[in-house]
Parts: C-alpha cells; sequence; structure tokens
C-alpha cells in the first residue's frame, strides 16, 4: 500500500497560561481539518525530538482538544529534557479505496515504532513514558544485517 504524507512547517507551541492551558498553538486555525498524524516534539538545534505521536480524522479539532482537555499530557511535554516545544501536522492523502482509519492507524503505528526504534523515549495516552525493551545482540556480518546490536521495542 502507498500512502502520502504531506507535512506542514513545524509550529512552536507558546505558554496557555492566559487562556488556563499549559500550551497553546497560536496558528491552530491554520491547520487543515483533514485526516492525519500530529507529533509533540521538542527541537534544539537541527535536532526534533518526538515526544507524542497521535492520529486524528479531523487535525485541527482533535489538536484543539489535547491542548484543552489533556492536561496530563501537556504537563509531561512541559516536563521533558530541554528545547523548544514544536507541533508537526501530516495530512493523509488518501488513495482510492483507502480506508482512512486503516492508514491512519498504520501511519501512527509506523512513526511510534520508527520513534522507538530511534531510541527516543514517547509519551503514551496516558502521557506517561512508554516503556521499551531493549534488546541487546551479538553476532556476526551476516546477523547483523537482520538484527542490530540493539533493538529498542514497546512493551505490550
Amino acid at each position: 500500500m502507498k500512502i502520502a504524507l504531506t507535512w506542514d512547517k513545524p509550529t512552536r507551541l507558546k505558554d496557555g497560561t492566559k487562556f488556563n492551558q499549559v500550551y497553546y498553538c497560536p496558528s491552530l486555525d491554520r491547520i487543515s481539518n483533514k485526516a492525519g498524524v500530529y507529533v509533540f516534539a521538542r527541537s534544539f538545534g537541527a535536532v526534533v525530538v518526538p515526544l507524542y505521536v497521535g492520529q486524528a480524522s479531523r487535525l485541527r479539532t482533535r489538536i484543539e482538544q489535547q491542548f484543552k482537555t489533556n492536561v496530563r499530557l501537556m504537563i509531561s511535554i512541559q516536563r521533558a529534557d530541554i528545547g523548544r516545544r514544536i507541533l508537526l501536522v501530516g495530512r493523509l492523502k488518501l488513495n482510492r479505496g483507502q480506508r482512512k482509519k486503516k492508514v491512519l492507524d498504520i501511519v501512527e503505528s509506523s512513526l511510534i515504532k520508527h520513534a522507538l526504534t530511534q531510541g527516543h523515549v514517547l509519551l503514551n495516552k496516558q502521557g506517561v513514558k512508554t516503556r521499551v525493551h531493549a534488546i541487546k545482540s551479538k553476532g556476526n556480518r551476516s546477523s547483523k544485517q537482520i538484527a542490530p546490536l540493539t533493538m529498542l521495542i514497546e512493551r505490550k
């Protein structure tokens, strides 16, 4: 299956105290209300580290809900290591015959798995860090092609 995402320019999160929130997004009204994925992240220099990955059939509505109602997640993002807090939004372009929910599940799951394999610690739906297994391998040249020296996978 071929899946197409278009990523918008990152948006810096702002202090949301005056709105009785932890953070707010000053350009929320420019975010599409189409289906896609979103990533709360931190950046410092050229490095971007994902903190939370989510999906939505209506991006702007879901992201606004996160800011207003998911205080635990927002506080966890605030307490993460140094760096600017940013929001990345990827809009989904469905091809003929693709079902929105199935494609969103695939993209969200893939982004989460990729972040975990890169060694990033993600916050889960409850705003706490995702638990992972760290698998260390030793072997020969052939085995290293299918199993890297260190693999990180989510604990279920």
